[in-house]
């Protein structure tokens, strides 16, 4: 469905649909070996989804579109997972990635398809698994219900949808919950994201399970009339990459629903309502680097600020832009999914907490610094989110405010001693004389210091 002119390809065969909106054909294979799956080169990447079936109708495999895959041979099959969310045993579809080096107690997104798309074509269009990958996160890919057409969807009051009574929101926080209880994702630092009708439903869960999900991300998602009026919800952060020249999700809205989607309200009318709930006093505007000049638009980020609960409001903008996901079709400045993370990073909670103890102390520093020396990764001591655990989070972690919040007269010599051992470390990197060690050598013995006339302070303290 949606192939608009894109290309399917299993190995060196390929065929191409340009008329219509649905289609079908036959490819002859060997599945004992690996057959590399290609699918992609047209528009509306976005509303693409295909499936490949044996001659017994079964299912070898599904995705949209940008695509790259293989079916058979070694090739790992997709997995889907059901979960069971109410009273009539209904058993909704999703899909679950967790990075090799997941972390316990690590943070989980929710990333949501559009209208007539799919979970599966989802994680190949936002390749947030990716990301994923290198921030140290779980990501979930749900799957909307069938509507009367037998499109996907998720439930925010399509003016073509009354007949649907769909509770998207039970249901996609029942989800979060149970993948918290289940794998021990943190249930503090869960997030949504989606695109176009997905997107929608981000705003959705914003207004009625903002207890759920901590921040929201909309790529090319509007806020429908009905959900409008009435959300009634504390700050809540948002991230909206809308595009300009956008023709499905129109950047001024239709309230008039001439289109027939239903009433929704332009993008800034979209983002107003959040600055004001937000009670952000500030904003900047930034031009991205046009660093694609052939895409034929460019970024400006718009950015509120000094907001409740810190709570930012960040627009950007698409000059030019249409229905899409930036990084995978068309605006190439940015990857959508790499700032999606960075924007929900910043509301992370216990960041610093390295050994889940509930509080930010001297041990966070050691632990932190074992992870530097044996290179490995922890999400929660990535302090900088820059997807490495190095000397700069240790520097992060020493400012954060909670950090001296301890019993004085219990802790000046366990800082005496973690300062002599941070001035060790670094006379002996000095020592050693690999790479660019003056630097990291100068950074040890400057927190040793720091350590140790922060512990005089505190045993001064703890005498009186």
């Amino acid at each position: 469905d949606g192939w608009n002119g894109n290309t399917f390809c299993i190995n060196a065969e390929c065929t191409t649909l340009l008329g219509g909106s649905t289609g079908t054909d036959e490819f002859c294979i060997d599945l004992s070996v690996e057959n590399v799956i290609t699918c992609g080169g047209g528009s509306w990447q976005s509303e693409i989804f295909w499936t490949l079936s044996d001659s017994d109708g079964t299912t070898l495999i599904s995705g949209g579109a940008p695509f790259e895959g293989c079916v058979g041979g070694s090739c790992e099959p997709e997995i889907t997972e059901f979960f069971e969310y109410d009273d009539n045993g209904e058993l909704r579809e999703y899909y679950l990635y967790q990075p090799n080096s997941l972390q316990n107690n690590a943070p989980l997104v929710f990333v949501l398809h559009g209208y007539s798309g799919s979970a599966n074509g989802m994680i190949s269009y936002s390749d947030m698994n990716a990301v994923a990958e290198e921030h140290g996160f779980a990501v979930c890919y749900p799957q909307g219900i069938s509507d009367q057409s037998g499109y996907n969807f998720w439930n925010v009051g399509y003016a073509f949808h009354q007949n649907q009574t769909v509770d998207d929101v039970t249901f996609l926080s029942s989800l979060a919950n149970y993948l918290q209880d289940e794998y021990g994702f943190d249930s503090q630092n869960t997030f949504v994201t989606g695109f176009s009708n997905g997107g929608d439903m981000s705003y959705m869960l914003a207004c009625q399970a903002n207890d759920v999900f901590r921040a929201i991300a909309p790529v090319a998602g509007s806020m429908m009339e009905t959900i409008y009026d009435a959300c009634d919800s504390p700050p809540v952060p948002v991230l909206e990459i809308p595009g300009r020249n956008d023709n499905v999700t129109l950047w001024d809205g239709d309230i008039e629903n001439n289109d027939g989607w239903g009433a929704y309200y332009g993008t800034e009318e979209g983002i107003e309502f959040w600055v004001e709930t937000n009670g952000c006093i500030n904003s900047e505007n930034i031009l991205f680097p046009n660093t694609n000049t052939s895409d034929g638009s460019y970024i400006i980020h718009h950015r509120y600020f000094d907001c409740n609960d810190n709570a930012e409001i960040w627009l950007y903008e698409v000059v030019g832009g249409g229905h899409d996901w930036p990084g995978s079709s068309g605006n190439m400045d940015i990857e959508s999914s790499e700032e999606i993370w960075i924007f929900f990073s910043q509301y992370l909670l216990n960041m610093g907490d390295v050994n889940n103890d509930g509080t930010i102390n001297i041990q966070d520093i050691v632990v932190t610094i074992n992870l530097v020396l044996s290179g490995q990764y922890n999400s929660s001591a990535d302090l900088n989110s820059d997807g490495t655990v190095d000397v700069l989070d240790i520097i992060v972690l020493f400012n954060t405010n909670s950090f001296f919040n301890f019993n004085a007269k219990q802790s000046w010599k366990l800082i005496a001693k973690i300062g002599m051992v941070l001035i060790g470390i670094g006379l002996l990197i000095f020592i050693l004389k690999e790479l660019i060690i003056g630097v990291l050598s100068a950074v040890f013995i400057g927190l040793g210091v720091y350590c140790l006339f922060a512990a005089f302070n505190v045993w001064n303290s703890a005498r009186f």
